[in-house]
């Protein structure tokens, strides 16, 4: 389905968060609200009625309020925001007829939603998809009294707050729906949104948020039963069951007491034939809240408030549930907390945490085994599988595991006993894996994922674009591994360099998987090229910065310079060798991550990249390359906007390359999108590509390496590297004695600066000239490991460690 422009019926939050997002992927839209009533205040400013700008107030607030100006914002680049044209929907309504998708996103009433699609449908063209964003609202009604044109074009694309960052999206049909508009805006919303899509049926709140806050209501209620506090709930409820940081009470101040007294109430009004109703019963305690208007960030407070103590520090205030009064929290501390802490595998540490004995144990398992059997019963009510039922809990409320795939790990028929033990009635389709499949949900065959369909076993369908390691593993195309990464061939003559240290630390066993990888596609004429990236969480945190700061510590500088030659080394043969090498960084990609990525001589990158050289919070400068290639990459970036500074001897000389890539690394500058880390300099605008999709990254790249492949000329060493010398050393360092001698930074800041201006600079050099990129890689080393040898640089590397902190000393 070709999706090349978009309206959208409402500039709130969603809305606006949905057409920032579509920019995110190029694509323009038309935000389109209600002509705002006329007041005094309008007149008094000296507005008019009239006015273009008054009549696409909300729209413009919407963009201004929801897309600008959060942190971060919810589109990659500012300028992007251009794609998004605000109008009304008095004077704009007929220009829906230019879009191939009409998403509506107005607020949550029946009766306002129809009025909406009304209008909607005097305007569309000809096969135009027309959706609502809807959290629960019945499809069937909606469509009340629209043609047979609209309804079979007609469908829920449910997307999850905030836009960008949630993966989820579900989608809702009829059986008047035509199927090649599901399969297709499933399509466009995986592939050019990057999301992932969930088949829900037409029941209230779908899929996530019925078992979400069906989860939330009954974790709140028995808190409160069991005299927990608001505190306590959330260190069980978090990452100790494989929920995220922010559990229960945190995540419903960023959702909205509102939003979760909306939902549970809707719920409760219309399942009445649900076995657990009940607990979607507003209690009292809520009905307090949302009558205070305590409804989380958006009110400034909710079960956590900030404020400040009396001697004017910060503090962070929970909510008594029971006094409705804010207190000082207190530390939380169980046995089976602490004992579940460093466990790394979540169905290790959620099976650990639901058997311990002690009252956060008790809790846990109380929590677990009512959303398990919940869901489980669910089945085939609101999806029609367990995949579904799992990917939405995973995608839309951060679970590390789904429903299911708890069961999985807990044991189905061990956890399903002990439900029994208790009195428990064990829900039909567990029992139908017991008895009919083989004992669990899932299983992998040959490289192949099923799922127990409730009489036998299906395979989990995946997309062609989606390559997954752990699969190509399963698959036996690993050709070799260590300690620290593999390399595996992922067919058509690529082959992929993955890291699987402890989160992707750089280290001299990465080194050696790139090196053999370059020297196996250089021997065998049968591989075309490499892709190096990996299925972590994040690509890189950085360097292994224990190991650098032991031997610092031993002043075992040699085998710190074999270490960063050895870095320095692969990461020149990555850009200059004779056939592509893509990486494909995403998440974290911070200090050795990010040189290894500027080492590539492509990119394809992940929207979501949050990527710097941040070494100078270790008390050190970039050590693998980083400063050579930003210079070069910021040479380039001024060259392709004209300046005249860039880089000939008769036209102003080197320095502006070197200022701003001294600026980018002397504040650690980190990019909080894809598009941030290309205008840092850190990524080439020339030779990067952008996936929104984390799913196809892996794929995208091969593809990129099969292309670039066909015609590929090696990049040449640079020999001709125009430097400023002293003359800009000096310039540098003025800048930073002012800011030392202002309080700005620390004297230590200032040696850090100093050094990082000799390396740009090419060290000693008296006047400007040419150098060559070994020449700047050399003096870059030597200066890494002078500042290795700074008792206060090793202070700085140490408190990372042990805080994950920077020290300022």
């Amino acid at each position: 389905m070709q999706v090349n422009k978009v309206a959208i019926i409402g500039s709130g939050i969603m809305g606006s968060g949905i057409a920032a997002h579509l920019a995110n992927a190029g694509i323009p839209s038309l935000l389109l609200d209600i002509v705002p009533p006329f007041t005094e205040e309008d007149q008094k400013a000296g507005l008019k009625e009239s006015d273009r700008n008054f009549r696409n107030k909300l729209a413009l607030k919407g963009i201004n309020d929801f897309v600008l100006k959060l942190k971060p914002s919810l589109i990659f680049d500012g300028k992007d925001s251009r794609l998004i044209t605000p109008g009304n929907m008095q004077d704009d309504i007929a220009k829906i007829g230019e879009c191939d998708w009409v998403l509506e996103a107005v607020t949550e009433r029946l009766d306002i939603k129809q009025k909406v699609f009304g209008e909607v449908e005097k305007y569309l063209k000809p096969g135009a998809v027309v959706s609502s964003n809807t959290s629960g609202l019945p499809l069937k009604s909606m469509a009340e009294g629209r043609g047979a044109a609209f309804r079979k074009n007609f469908i829920v694309t449910h997307f999850f707050n905030p836009v960008r960052y949630m993966k989820l999206v579900e989608i809702v049909s009829s059986d008047e729906t035509d199927i090649k508009v599901v399969s297709g805006m499933a399509d466009f919303l995986e592939n050019v949104l990057g999301k992932g899509v969930v088949y829900a049926k037409d029941t209230p709140n779908f899929i996530a948020n019925r078992i979400g806050i069906f989860s939330w209501m009954y974790t709140l209620k028995e808190a409160v039963k069991d005299g927990l506090t608001v505190e306590e709930v959330d260190k069980i409820a978090g990452p100790a069951t494989g929920r995220p940081k922010s559990a229960a009470f945190r995540t419903a101040d960023m959702v909205g007491l509102d939003t979760i007294l909306h939902v549970s109430q809707n719920t409760y009004d219309i399942c009445v034939t649900d076995e657990q109703r009940e607990v979607f019963q507003i209690p009292s305690v809520l009905q307090k809240m949302g009558e205070k208007k305590w409804l989380g960030d958006k009110t400034n407070q909710g079960f956590y408030q900030k404020t400040k103590s009396a001697e004017g520090k910060k503090e962070i205030l929970s909510l008594d549930l029971n006094t409705l009064e804010y207190k000082p929290q207190i530390k939380v501390r169980y046995e089976s907390l602490g004992a579940v802490k460093g466990i790394e595998e979540t169905e290790e540490r959620i099976k650990t945490l639901v058997a311990a004995e002690d009252k956060a144990g008790q809790f846990a398992w109380k929590i677990t085994k009512a959303t398990l059997v919940y869901a489980a019963n669910r089945i085939p009510e609101i999806a029609d599988d367990v995949v579904n039922v799992d990917n939405a809990m995973k995608w839309g409320f951060n679970w590390d595991l789904g429903p299911f795939e708890t069961w999985d790990a807990l044991g189905v028929s061990q956890t399903a006993e002990r439900i029994k033990k208790e009195g428990g009635k064990v829900p039909s389709i567990v029992e139908a894996v017991l008895t009919k499949g083989a004992g669990s949900f899932y299983k992998t065959e040959n490289g192949k994922k099923y799922f127990f369909d409730g009489s036998t076993y299906k395979e989990v369908q995946s997309r062609p674009n989606h390559l997954i390691i752990k699969t190509l593993k399963d698959q036996k195309r690993e050709l070799k591994s260590n300690a620290g990464g593999s390399i595996l061939d992922l067919g058509d003559g690529v082959l992929c360099v993955e890291f699987h240290t402890k989160m992707n630390a750089i280290d001299s066993d990465i080194g050696e998987m790139l090196n053999a990888a370059l020297d196996l596609a250089e021997s065998n004429n049968n591989y075309v090229g490499v892709v190096v990236s990996n299925d972590g969480q994040n690509f890189s945190a950085g360097a292994n910065l224990m190991l650098l700061w032991l031997e610092s510590q031993q002043k075992n500088f040699s085998a710190i310079e074999q270490l960063v030659k050895g870095f320095q080394d692969v990461c020149m043969r990555m850009r200059h060798f004779k056939k592509p090498v893509v990486v494909a960084p995403f998440g974290l990609t911070l200090g050795g991550g990010c040189e290894v990525s500027m080492g590539g001589t492509h990119n394809r990158l992940y929207g979501e990249t949050y990527m710097g050289l941040v070494e100078v919070g270790a008390g050190l400068i970039p050590g693998g390359g980083g400063n050579l290639r930003l210079l070069l990459n910021m040479e380039e970036n001024l060259k392709a906007k004209g300046s005249k500074g860039w880089a000939g001897l008769s036209d102003g000389g080197p320095f502006p390359k070197v200022q701003k890539t001294f600026e980018v690394v002397a504040f650690a500058k980190v990019s909080m999108s894809c598009k941030e880390a290309i205008n840092y300099g850190y990524m080439r605008k020339s030779a990067t590509r952008i996936s929104l999709s984390r799913d196809s990254l892996l794929f995208d790249a091969k593809q990129d390496v099969l292309e670039y492949a066909k015609n590929y000329q090696p990049i040449p060493l640079r020999e001709d590297i125009l430097v400023p010398g002293n003359g800009g050393k000096m310039a540098l360092l003025s800048g930073v004695e002012g800011f030392r001698a202002q309080g700005v930074i620390s004297e230590h800041d200032a040696l850090i600066a100093s050094k990082l201006a000799h390396v740009l600079t090419a060290g000693n050099l008296p006047t400007q000239g040419l150098v060559s990129e070994q020449y700047l890689l050399d003096i870059e080393r030597e200066t890494f490991l002078q500042l290795c040898g700074e008792e206060k640089s090793q202070a700085r590397m140490q408190a990372l460690l042990m805080t994950g902190k920077p020290l300022r000393n």
